[in-house]
């Protein structure tokens, strides 16, 4: 047997447990595991939209944490990197002898086993993850992936593929993309984020030039030419390096000109300096341009030739929570998105107004952490003003300390909101209450972006029914 079979084999009548499961990534690689035929059970504190999927399969899912969750024949122990030493499930694994492991350390193993293709960045990992699994899923190369988000096009965000490559998110998150050795990785751009635990920017930097350096030395590295941070790391990566920007063409990867019809973004795909031809997205933004060049780059390093990459990608639908579509009852247009970052927000923003131009957005914004929000209140306020109304919930608690609670809160957002003569904020606290406001207020033509990284993915849900039931009664009243 190869290191590689016999990493595999291990896996045999394995029993995992998962602290954290409904978190994105963690829901995804529990989903993956149940698929590698391993007996996944879990536990977390707050109900995810993982959760319906989960137990679906079969997985016993706890929504709450206690040291008797995990079944005897527990062999592993997973847990995000949210989970504290402290936590009981933890101390009950380590007094029984069961092997605690964290979530990239996992990654890490796996792609040891197996060729990894490793997407980094500050931003648009999920989506550049998804559209990578996407093409290579089209091309015949059925590919493992772990993905932070789940697609519909691909069943959700995991598969254990027959294929060679693992693709999967790297997160740099208290270093953690720093566990793996890809054979392919890709860093999206470098911004101001996780800053609870980077000091500054050089840190977060420094971080990303080791993931770099970790690359395999036959592999490749995909950067954003545009992106200064990440063209920083170029020099430090020691293995092939593959540019995309949006106008160079003196990157490998590059776009001449763009279109934006009602359903699709149009765009001349340049590679080597050669205009391959026209080709189009079904995604709005210019973020949504630079995730299909970095996606068709790293497909271009797996063997994929890139006019059969830009071909394949022409019909991906998105993500889960990515400017999703849910629906557009009574002709207004709900969408749920994940943004929480200024530059995320003014991204989505962008976006959302190119696809539904000259409409009234409703932004229904729910902060996460408390202390992203008070190190980015200007920053987030500034890219807020974009919206016609914005509503504004509570803070969504993640990693915070009691002194973090206590320094900032969601009226400080709306009173720096409301500055601004033109602006509209309101703090709706309440879910039941905001989806109530939100029902009645909007008319058609109306846009309802629903954004953040917490549990307000619920709201978006919640108020499409009740939109459309409201349009049923207008049209039965006239």
């Amino acid at each position: 047997m190869t290191g590689s079979e016999l990493r595999v084999a291990r896996y045999d009548e394995q029993s995992w447990h998962f602290v954290g499961v409904l978190g994105t990534g963690m829901s995804a690689m529990a989903r993956y595991a149940m698929e590698r035929g391993i007996s996944v059970t879990g536990s977390d504190v707050r109900p995810g939209p993982g959760l319906k999927e989960l137990t679906g399969r079969g997985a016993r899912v706890h929504l709450d944490q206690k040291n008797s969750h995990f079944s005897p024949d527990t062999n592993r122990l997973i847990v995000s990197q949210a989970i504290s030493a402290d936590n009981p499930e933890v101390i009950a694994a380590r007094k029984t002898g069961v092997e605690v492991m964290k979530y990239p350390q996992l990654l890490g193993e796996l792609m040891d086993a197996q060729p990894g293709v490793a997407v980094a960045g500050s931003h648009g990992k999920s989506t550049t993850s998804g559209m990578t699994a996407f093409i290579m899923q089209k091309c015949g190369l059925d590919p493992s992936f772990l993905i932070g988000a789940g697609v519909p096009q691909l069943g959700g965000g995991a598969h254990y593929g027959s294929g060679r490559y693992l693709v999967a998110e790297a997160c740099e998150y208290k270093r953690s993309f720093l566990y793996l050795s890809p054979e392919i990785a890709v860093i999206t751009n470098i911004d101001k984020e996780h800053m609870d635990y980077y000091h500054d920017m050089d840190e977060l930097k420094g971080a990303f030039r080791e993931f770099a350096e970790q690359v395999h030395p036959d592999g490749v590295l995909v950067l954003n030419a545009d992106d200064p941070h990440s063209a920083d790391i170029k020099s430090s990566a020691n293995c092939r390096v593959v540019t995309f920007s949006f106008g160079d063409r003196k990157a490998d990867f590059s776009v001449k000109r763009l279109w934006r019809a009602k359903k699709c973004t149009s765009y001349n795909l340049i590679f080597k300096g050669r205009d391959i031809g026209r080709f189009s997205l079904k995604l709005y933004g210019n973020c949504n341009v630079y995730n299909a060049l970095a996606a068709i780059a790293t497909c271009y390093c797996a063997g994929v030739e890139p006019r059969d990459a830009a071909l394949a990608l022409s019909g991906f639908e998105g993500a889960s929570r990515r400017l999703q579509l849910l629906g557009e009852p009574w002709n207004v247009a709900v969408l749920s998105d994940y943004a929480h970052h200024p530059k995320e927000i003014e991204a989505s923003l962008s976006a959302a107004k190119q696809q539904f131009p000259n409409r009234r957005i409703f932004c229904i914004f729910q902060p996460h952490q408390y202390s992203r929000t008070r190190k980015m209140l200007g920053e987030l306020a500034e890219k807020l003003l974009d919206s016609w109304l914005i509503m504004v919930t509570d803070i969504y608690a993640a990693r915070d300390s009691e002194v973090d609670r206590k320094s900032i809160s969601s009226m400080d957002l709306v009173n720096l909101l409301n500055k601004d003569v033109s602006m509209k904020a309101h703090y709706v606290p309440d879910f039941d209450a905001l989806e109530e406001l939100i029902v009645r207020e909007v008319v058609p033509e109306d846009v309802v972006l629903v954004m953040g990284a917490g549990n307000i993915w619920q709201v978006a849900h919640n108020i499409v029914p009740r939109i459309r039931i409201k349009g049923e009664k207008q049209y039965c009243a006239a």
